[in-house]
């Protein structure tokens, strides 16, 4: 697809893998993803901000 083709999207993507507590090879997948690339160090900020709260309970 061509640069500028309606069928494009471009988006800001932030995963972050969070080891599952008394496991070896489990992990949670906590995906944040924005359509605003002007915004894209802002939006790492918040999702880095909201994947430092995540908790096992």
């Amino acid at each position: 697809m061509a640069q500028g083709d309606s069928r494009t999207l471009r988006m800001v993507l932030t995963q972050t893998y969070v080891p599952v507590p008394g496991t070896t090879d489990q992990v949670v997948l906590v995906s944040g993803a924005g359509s605003v690339l002007d915004l894209a160090e802002a939006l790492h900020d918040i999702f880095e901000a909201v994947t430092g709260t995540f908790r096992f309970v």
